[in-house]
């Protein structure tokens, strides 16, 4: 990187290299899983959990919880745990494959390229924030909060999170297209950083 460009936080650079982003992979692969016996017995019980989180009044929201039952509401506990290693997981992987997006294109000097990654990379985060407040929202309502704005919330933040994140791997994949062969390995080698 040239002195007085903005670039990549460091933080989201260690995780471009592809073992790192193989293991996130694999922590979103395996959490996301971990997720369908939970959302299976939720659709069983009336509701999916799409509709849960889409509900968007107190009324709609009221009535799915009730539909659950206690099966349904004790399935609803367990994907709201098993969602907190998913989005991070998801949220860290969109940001090292933007980084690494970003870092290929200051070695093929891809200069519009690289200012627009460095946007970019943040939409990873920004979209397991999201998720993240839509699933306190959603622990709020099965707690019995059922009340403004919380299926509100829950709706936006899921909403929020599909096109950060849609945005974000489309830019990943078109990035990665785009810088092809430049050197992977130019980081670890001493070369430009974005």
């Amino acid at each position: 990187m040239q002195a007085g460009k903005p670039g990549v936080p460091p933080f989201f650079l260690a995780f471009s290299t592809p073992r790192r982003l193989l293991v996130l992979a694999a922590i979103v692969l395996i959490s996301g899983a971990a997720m369908l016996p939970a959302m299976r017995t939720m659709s069983d019980h009336g509701y999916s959990l799409f509709a849960f989180e889409q509900a968007g009044s107190v009324e709609r929201s009221a009535e799915i919880v009730d539909t659950w039952g206690e099966d349904g509401k004790q399935a609803a506990w367990w994907q709201l745990a098993f969602d907190t290693p998913f989005l991070i997981g998801y949220g860290l992987f969109a940001a090292g494959a933007c980084a690494a997006v970003a870092r290929r294109a200051s070695q093929a000097d891809k200069q519009r390229l690289r200012r627009t990654a460095t946007v970019v990379v943040w939409f990873g985060p920004l979209a397991a924030a999201a998720d993240f407040l839509q699933n306190i929202s959603l622990a709020l309502i099965l707690s019995g909060h059922v009340a403004s704005p919380w299926p509100q919330v829950s709706a936006t933040g899921g909403s929020l999170t599909s096109l950060l994140m849609a945005a974000a791997l489309l830019f990943a994949i078109v990035g990665w297209a785009a810088t092809r062969g430049a050197r992977a390995s130019g980081l670890a080698e001493g070369g430009p950083r974005p």
